[in-house]
């Protein structure tokens, strides 16, 4: 294992990753004027994307999720905006459409989703390939994400984890450029990956004890923060932590004017994020995992962020081989809500080439 005092990364293995570009150097390149339609569908809104062949976002728009209830309506409105946005010159090659909870990759449909009770057990691709007339492909919205940072980065053969922080963990995985569902669609639930054994483990929402949703998901993070405040005297606790509706925002904002109990709380968050990624380090081998999320403590561009990153950093290098754990980067996610549209283009890109 990796003394979490000596974590260091090789600034030329960095850098490496970082100089490529995706390419198939058996396929020609695309023309520059054709066009890759992306629909990312979520509980509450959609978003369309019209891509070019470099994954960049030439048009985009959005509705709200409960005006396009459907997929053939969400289908449709998604190429009437591309045929509506496209210049004279330009033509639709194909149409990705990014999807979240458990896809079946078998039937390409959808069998476990919240939010969305219309989706479930419906034909996707056959609907899409349909109403589109084109070459078109499907990806959970996770492994879209993904995808999507993996291109940015250009990590070629290289693979990536995309992990989102909030109510719930997620994570979409990018291999060799492609994303990686598994077989019964739940490849990546790090979740759902048991940190703590023991008989009288936190039990997380989907009845199982142990998970790490249970210990770092932001209900839980909650539910720490105010058990530790429960200790304190009144008087010490600030008065943005003495909300009824406290959130992860308000354990930050402590942290960074000074609060300790508050940093401890997001440190040992990120302890257990740490666990989790190490797992996964065992397992896939990631070169690059990044975070994203609602609950990032402020990223880089705070000092609590980017002490909850060191964090992670330290716990996943004290709980893997040194192979794993000197050579993984982890970093914050940089495309925000613009991933999962950018990544079904990709794969729209990807499927439109070979086809």
């Amino acid at each position: 294992m990796v003394s979490s005092s000596n974590i260091k990364l090789d600034s030329s293995f960095y850098h490496s990753l970082y100089d490529h570009r995706m390419t198939d150097a058996s396929l020609p390149p695309p023309p520059n004027n054709t066009r890759y339609l992306g629909i990312d569908v979520g509980g509450t809104t959609i978003k369309f994307g019209l891509c070019d062949s470099h994954g960049a976002i030439r048009s985009k728009t959005s509705m709200p999720t409960d005006l396009l209830p459907e997929p053939r309506s969400v289908i449709q409105h998604g190429l009437e905006f591309a045929l509506s946005a496209l210049g004279a010159s330009e033509t639709l090659e194909s149409v990705g459409l990014a999807v979240p909870g458990v896809l079946d990759t078998s039937s390409w449909s959808l069998k476990e989703v919240v939010n969305l009770p219309h989706w479930t057990n419906r034909p996707l691709l056959e609907l899409l390939e349909n109403e589109s007339q084109r070459p078109s492909a499907i990806i959970n919205d996770a492994n879209a994400a993904a995808l999507a940072e993996h291109h940015l980065r250009g990590l070629t053969d290289k693979s990536l984890a995309l992990i989102t922080l909030g109510t719930g963990i997620g994570c979409g995985l990018a291999v060799g450029g492609k994303g990686l569902s598994g077989d019964h669609g739940c490849a990546g639930e790090i979740g759902h990956l048991a940190i703590n054994f023991s008989a009288d483990a936190n039990l997380c929402n989907c009845g199982r004890r142990g998970h790490l949703e249970a210990y770092a998901g932001a209900p839980a993070v909650i539910e720490r923060a105010k058990k530790a405040l429960e200790c304190l005297d009144a008087q010490e606790i600030p008065s943005i932590l003495r909300r009824t509706d406290l959130d992860p925002r308000d354990l930050s904002r402590a942290a960074e004017d000074g609060f300790q109990p508050a940093r401890e709380i997001i440190i040992e968050t990120g302890t257990y994020l740490g666990q989790a990624i190490g797992i996964l380090g065992q397992v896939i081998d990631p070169a690059v995992v990044l975070l994203g999320g609602a609950m990032t403590f402020g990223g880089q561009a705070k000092s609590t962020g980017r002490d909850f990153l060191t964090a992670v950093k330290r716990s996943m290098a004290d709980t893997t081989l040194q192979q794993v754990g000197s050579q993984m980067i982890i970093e914050y996610a940089s495309l925000g809500n613009t991933a999962g549209v950018t990544g079904a283009a990709l794969v729209a890109l990807q499927k439109g080439r070979k086809s």
